[in-house]
């Protein structure tokens, strides 16, 4: 199955590892209309149809994201028959439905952050499963800057890593923060010199690809549900889940490789 044909991204494919390359280096891969939508018809097509046992997000140039593209919101601005609440609600309509579609790639997902990572961009990487940084990144929510309210699940995702105080400091203090402090708040899961961020994304991947799919897919499904359900609820999700396991060829190979003291080899059946 070949990827879609995108001129904002880039999709590359190499055996069970892919790569998407957010491509508008010019102008540090601010999210244009176009992108947004390239976005959606991406993850949508990593998530249902791309043979992928895991995704490597990243960006090309010196960030990894800018955010939403100032031009559009300039335009707008200067603009007084442009009606920009309505164009903003389109474009955000647009890119949260991007990353409904990016929450439901059943494989690990791993932001590569190649620089700075600001406003959409930051939300973009939160909405990833893990994040590596270059140590030339830095993390800026960067939407009070101008007076807008975050979108890109920023105030989703940022409270579910640091803990709702945190998060409502961070936004309002509105740093840029360093990848080495992006480390220590847990943004981040490690911080690598620019030419071994990809290796280092790469060999990530590499390793949790070899998970059985259906571990990889419950486990994301079980963590990004459990903060909203309850105890009961949510037990009966683990329940079914697990049961469903039993039927897979992956979860013999593992019993029976557990048993012998050997290493499973899941082929995602």
């Amino acid at each position: 199955m070949n990827p879609p044909e995108l001129s904002t991204l880039r999709i590359e494919v190499d055996g069970e590892i892919g790569t998407l390359t957010l491509d508008r280096p010019d102008a540090f891969n601010a999210m244009s209309p176009e992108m947004i939508a390239e976005l959606g018809t991406a993850f949508a097509w990593l998530a249902d149809q791309a043979p992928l046992r895991a995704l490597i997000v990243t960006g090309a140039g010196a960030a990894f994201c800018s955010g939403g593209d100032v031009n559009w919101f300039k335009l707008g601005v200067e603009d007084d028959s442009i009606d920009l609440p309505a164009n903003v609600r389109r474009g955000a309509e647009a890119l949260h439905t991007a990353i409904v579609d990016l929450r439901r790639i059943p494989y690990p997902v791993i932001a590569a952050l190649n620089g700075p990572a600001a406003g959409a961009g930051f939300s973009l990487a939160l909405a990833c499963d893990l994040r590596i940084a270059s140590e030339k990144t830095f993390l800026a929510p960067a939407y009070g800057r101008i007076g807008a309210s975050p979108d890109g699940g920023m105030t989703y995702f940022l409270p579910r890593v640091v803990g709702p105080s945190r998060a409502l400091e961070i936004l309002l203090e509105d740093p840029n923060m360093p990848a080495a402090e992006a480390l220590e708040e847990g943004l981040v899961s490690a911080v690598v010199a620019p030419d071994e961020l990809i290796p280092a994304a790469r060999e990530k991947a590499e390793k949790l690809a070899k998970l059985a799919p259906h571990y990889v897919k419950m486990a994301k499904k079980l963590v990004g549900v459990s903060i909203e359900n309850g105890i009961t609820e949510h037990l009966q999700l683990e329940r079914h889940g697990i049961a469903d396991s039993m039927a897979t060829e992956d979860l013999r190979e593992g019993a029976i490789a557990f048993f012998s003291g050997e290493t499973p080899e899941f082929k995602g059946r």
